[in-house]
């Protein structure tokens, strides 16, 4: 017996089957190669903001004000 006769050619719903898992496979990767790509993109941006040094603004840096003196003590 020949191979090409143990294998029966498929019907278009068998056809039509495995287009739809073939096409699951891929969009299921696509996924996880998107998940990957955004947890590396915010491990990336993570990591610069570590090794970035922090620049004073207005909001953590203020002008010293003028001292106000201290009342003197009195006597008792």
């Amino acid at each position: 017996m020949r191979i090409n006769e143990l294998v029966k050619p498929k019907t278009p719903e068998q056809l039509k089957l495995d287009q739809l898992r073939a096409t699951r496979e891929r969009a299921t990767t696509a996924v996880q190669q998107e998940r990957e790509r955004q947890k590396t993109q915010r491990a990336q941006k993570a990591l610069q903001l570590l090794t970035k040094p922090k620049s004073p603004t207005t909001k953590t840096t203020k002008p010293i004000g003028a001292i106000k003196p201290i009342a003197p003590i009195k006597p008792i």
